[in-house]
C-alpha cells in the first residue's frame, strides 16, 4: 500500500494533460503565457477511511481552469479535459460560466473534478 500525496496526485494530472498539447502552467496565466493554455489548480485531498493511521481511502477533488482567446473554444477544450481525466476514473462535478479576463484578454472556464483513492489496491475509483 502507498499513500498518495497532493503533489503526486497533481503531478499525475500535469502528466496526464501533457499529451492534449497545451501549455500547462500551475499558476495564473500572465499576458507573456502561451495561449491557449491549461491552468493547474492545487487539488484538495480528504481522508474517508484510515486502518492504524494509513489512509486507505481518500477523496481527491482538482480543477483545471482552461484558457483561450474565444469562448467556444474554451468549451471544446474543457471537453477534451475532461476526456482525458476520465482515463483516471475522474468525474466531472462542476463547471464555472465563462468569464473574460481584462489583464489577460482571454477567456477562461474552470472545471471541477473527483476521484476516490484505494490504497489497498493502488487505483482511483468513480465518485458514486
Amino acid at each position: 500500500m502507498r499513500d498518495y500525496t497532493e503533489k503526486a496526485f497533481s503531478d499525475l494530472m500535469y502528466e496526464k494533460l501533457e499529451s492534449l498539447g497545451y501549455e500547462r502552467t500551475l499558476q495564473y496565466p500572465t499576458t507573456e503565457s502561451t495561449f491557449p493554455c491549461i491552468e493547474l489548480h492545487t487539488p484538495l485531498k480528504n481522508v474517508l477511511k484510515t486502518q492504524n493511521a494509513f489512509p486507505i481511502r481518500s477523496m481527491f477533488q482538482f480543477s483545471v481552469t482552461v484558457w483561450n482567446s474565444k469562448q467556444r473554444e474554451c468549451m471544446e477544450m474543457s471537453n477534451k479535459v475532461e476526456e482525458k481525466l476520465r482515463e483516471c476514473n475522474l468525474v466531472r462535478t462542476n463547471t464555472s460560466p465563462a468569464y473574460y479576463d481584462q489583464v489577460i484578454k482571454k477567456y477562461g472556464i474552470t472545471l471541477s473534478f473527483e476521484v476516490y483513492y484505494n490504497a489497498i489496491i493502488d487505483s482511483f475509483d468513480f465518485v458514486k
